[in-house]
C-alpha cells in the first residue's frame, strides 16, 4: 500500500448539510436553512441579502452522487454549460461560468416557493395587441446570479447613509397624520392600513414623512432642510431597490412628486415633474391605465385612486407648463373613481376627490392650450362650458360655502376645490375666448378671478394657505392676470387731463392680496418667487406706463384681438345662462354685482367694448420686454 493511499493520510469527508438553499449552494457557502425550516424557511444568508430562499432538492445521497461514474450526456440532453448558453447567449463569459454552477432541475420536479401566484399587482402589463401577450408570463433564468453584485452595493449604500433609519415613532405618526388630515383629499394614494401594518414599508414611511414635513408651517428656511433629509433618504431607498412590492413603490413615487423647490426653468431630476413622469411610466408597466386589469387586483380601489391622481397631476402640469401630456386619452380607459373605492366611503375627503377628478376631466378637454387653434368649433366650446355648469350646479347640498341664512361656512378642502373650478373657468375663456365678445370674456374672467382671490383670502385668515401644494401657484398666477388686465383698462379709460392714471382700487386691493399670499409661499416653495416677481413687474410697469401698457404687455383690446377675424367679420356666440357658472351668494366676491348687471342686450350694444383682453402667453413673454425702449 502506497503512502498516498494509507488510511492515516486519506482525507476525511466533510460534513455536509442535506438541507441547503439553491443560492447558497450556487455560491458554495455554508447554509443554515435546516435551522429555519420551522420559522419561515429563509436562511441567514438570503435574509441578509433580502433574497428569495428556495430549498435545493436532493437526488440521492451525496456519497452516491460523488462516487457514481460519470455518464456521457445524451444527445437530447445538453450539458449544463450548453443549456446556459442556449438560455442566455448574451451573458458574459464570467456570468455564464457562474450560472453554469447552478444545478439543472428536472422539469418534472416542483420547486417550492414562498411567493404567492402572480397577480396584476406584481406582474408587468403587456398590451393585448402585443405578440408577447400570447406567450404568458416570462421567467428570468439568470435570476440566481444577476443582481447579486448590485444588491451588495445597494446594501452598503443603505448602511452608510442611514436611509433606512426612521425618525422617532411619535414624529413619524405626527407627520403621517398631517398627510391624512390636510392632503388626503387631493392624494388618496395610500390607506391607513399601509401605515399601521405590522411591518410597514420603510420607503413608504420615509416618503410619507416627506409629505408631512412639507405640510408643516415653515418657521424658517431650515424647514426645507428637514424635508430634504426625508427626500434624500426616500430617494436612496428607491434607487437602491429597498422595496419590492410594485404598488408600494408607486405610492412612494407619488409622494415624492411633492418635492418641488426649484423653478420650472431649472433642468433637474429632483423635481415633481420628473417623479411624475417616472410614476406614470411605472403605472403603465403595472397596467393601472387599463380597466381590464382591475378584476385581478388585490386592492383595486387604491390602485384606481393612484391612477387618477397621476392623471390629474399630468393634466395640471400640462396646462401649467405647456409640456406634452404623458397620459393620452386613447391609452387611459379607467372608469371614474367612486366613493366605494375608498376605505371610508362616508368621509367627505373621498367625495371631494371624486368631484376633483371629474373637474380635471373637463380641464383635459381644453388641452392643449392653443387659443389660435382653428380646429375647435363653437359647439365643442359650448359643450365644455355646459360641463362646467353641470359640475358646479350638481355639487352635493351639504358642500356649501354659505348657509341658507347667509352665514359663511368654512371648509378648507372645499374652498381649495372651488379655486380649481374658477381656474378652469378662466382657462376656458383663455382657450375659447375667440368665440365670444371680449366684453363677455373679460367680465366673466374678472369675476372668477375675484372669487379665487377671496377664497384664498379666507384660507389665509385661518392660516391654511400653508397646506396648498406647489401647483396652486399656477392657479394664483391665473387669478392675477384678469386683475392686471383690469388695471390696464382703468389706466386707459379713467384719467385726468394730465393723463395721470387712476387704477381701479378694487383691482389693486385684490392683486395685493394675491401678491401677499404668494410672498408667504416663497419660504416653503422658492420656485414661487419667479411667478411673484413677474406679477410685481407687470403691476409696476402697467401703473407707470399708463395708456401704453396695453401695447407693451400684449393686453389687446377687442379691435386687436388675437383671432384671425376682425370684429366686423366675426359672428360672436352668445352664452346661455351665464349666471349658472356662479351659483353662489353675492357675499362671495364684491365683483359678483357685475353678473347681476349683465344682460344680453348690453353685450349686443357692446357696453364694455373697451375692456382689454389678456393672454397667458404674454405673461411669459415679459422677460423680452424692455421698458426703456
Amino acid at each position: 500500500m502506497t503512502e498516498a493511499s494509507s488510511p492515516r493520510n486519506r482525507r476525511r469527508p466533510r460534513s455536509r448539510s442535506r438541507v441547503v438553499c439553491q443560492r447558497c449552494h450556487a455560491r458554495k457557502v455554508k447554509c443554515d436553512l435546516i435551522l429555519h425550516l420551522r420559522d419561515g424557511g429563509v436562511c441567514t444568508n438570503c435574509q441578509k441579502r433580502a433574497e428569495t430562499c428556495h430549498k435545493r432538492e436532493q437526488y440521492g445521497s451525496s456519497d452516491t452522487q460523488r462516487h457514481r461514474p460519470a455518464r456521457a450526456p445524451l444527445e437530447s440532453e445538453p450539458s449544463s454549460h450548453e443549456s446556459v448558453e442556449a438560455i442566455s447567449p448574451s451573458l458574459s463569459p464570467l456570468q455564464t461560468k457562474e450560472l453554469s454552477r447552478i444545478p439543472n432541475q428536472k422539469s418534472t420536479t416542483a420547486v417550492p416557493t414562498q411567493s404567492s401566484p402572480a397577480t396584476s399587482d406584481n406582474q408587468g402589463y403587456i398590451g393585448e395587441f402585443s405578440v408577447l401577450s400570447t406567450q404568458g408570463p416570462l421567467s428570468c433564468e439568470s435570476s440566481g446570479v444577476v443582481g447579486v453584485l448590485s444588491k451588495s452595493i445597494e446594501t452598503r449604500i443603505q448602511e452608510s447613509t442611514g436611509a433606512d433609519q426612521l425618525p422617532s415613532r411619535s414624529m413619524t405618526e405626527a407627520l403621517s397624520s398631517l398627510f391624512f388630515k390636510y392632503l388626503y383629499h387631493r392624494m388618496p394614494i395610500i390607506d391607513h392600513q399601509d401605515v399601521v401594518a405590522d411591518c410597514p414599508s420603510i420607503l413608504l414611511r420615509q416618503s410619507l414623512c416627506l409629505a408631512g414635513s412639507v405640510l408643516r408651517h415653515p418657521k424658517s428656511t431650515k424647514g426645507l432642510v428637514e424635508s430634504e433629509r426625508f427626500y434624500s433618504k426616500a430617494k436612496i431607498l428607491f434607487y437602491s431597490n429597498h422595496e419590492k412590492d410594485p404598488l408600494t413603490i408607486l405610492k412612494s413615487v407619488c409622494l415624492l412628486t411633492l418635492w418641488t423647490v426649484t423653478p420650472p426653468a431649472v433642468v433637474t431630476i429632483d423635481c415633481g415633474w420628473s417623479w411624475l413622469g417616472l410614476g406614470i411610466r411605472f403605472a403603465f408597466q403595472i397596467g393601472l391605465h387599463r380597466e381590464s386589469t382591475y378584476a385581478q387586483r388585490s386592492s383595486p380601489g387604491c390602485a384606481r385612486r393612484i391612477a387618477w391622481f397621476l392623471y390629474a397631476q399630468d393634466k395640471l402640469h400640462t396646462v401649467c407648463f405647456g409640456r406634452p401630456q404623458m397620459i393620452q386619452p386613447q391609452d387611459f380607459d379607467l372608469r371614474l373613481p367612486l366613493v366605494t373605492d375608498f376605505e371610508n366611503p362616508e368621509d367627505d375627503q373621498s367625495l371631494l376627490f371624486v368631484l376633483y377628478t371629474r373637474l380635471i376631466r373637463i380641464l383635459a378637454k381644453m388641452l392643449p392650450l392653443q387659443p389660435r387653434d382653428s380646429t375647435t368649433t363653437s359647439e365643442e366650446a359650448l359643450a365644455i362650458l355646459s360641463d362646467l355648469k353641470d359640475w358646479v350646479q350638481n355639487l352635493p347640498s351639504h358642500l356649501q360655502i354659505f348657509s341658507d341664512s347667509g352665514q359663511r361656512l368654512y371648509d378648507r378642502a372645499l374652498y381649495e376645490m372651488l379655486t380649481w373650478y374658477f381656474t378652469c373657468v378662466i382657462t376656458f375663456f383663455h382657450v375659447n375666448g375667440k368665440f365670444f365678445h371680449s366684453s363677455v370674456t373679460s367680465t366673466i374672467t374678472l369675476v372668477a378671478s375675484s372669487c379665487i382671490i377671496r377664497l384664498y383670502q379666507e384660507m389665509d385668515y385661518r392660516d391654511d394657505i400653508n397646506y396648498l401644494m406647489p401647483i396652486n401657484n399656477w392657479s394664483m398666477m391665473v387669478a392675477s392676470l384678469p386683475q392686471l388686465s383690469s388695471l390696464c383698462y382703468e389706466s386707459n379709460s379713467i384719467a385726468t387731463t394730465n393723463d395721470i392714471p387712476h387704477p381701479d382700487p378694487l383691482s389693486l386691493e385684490e392683486l395685493d392680496i394675491m401678491l401677499e399670499i404668494m410672498a408667504e409661499r416663497t419660504i416653503k416653495f422658492p420656485g414661487a418667487g419667479a411667478v411673484l416677481e413677474k406679477i410685481k413687474r407687470f403691476k409696476t410697469e402697467i401703473l407707470s406706463l399708463g395708456s401704453s401698457s396695453n401695447v407693451a404687455f400684449g393686453l389687446h383690446g377687442p379691435s386687436q384681438g388675437s383671432g384671425s377675424w376682425s370684429m366686423d367679420e366675426r359672428s360672436y356666440v352668445s352664452i346661455p345662462g351665464i349666471h349658472e357658472l356662479f351659483p353662489f351668494p353675492k357675499e362671495l366676491s364684491p365683483r359678483m354685482d357685475l353678473l347681476y348687471t349683465m344682460e344680453a342686450d348690453e353685450f349686443s350694444n357692446r357696453l364694455f367694448e373697451n375692456i382689454t383682453d389678456w393672454s397667458i402667453e404674454s405673461f411669459f413673454d415679459l422677460d423680452g420686454f424692455n421698458p426703456c425702449a
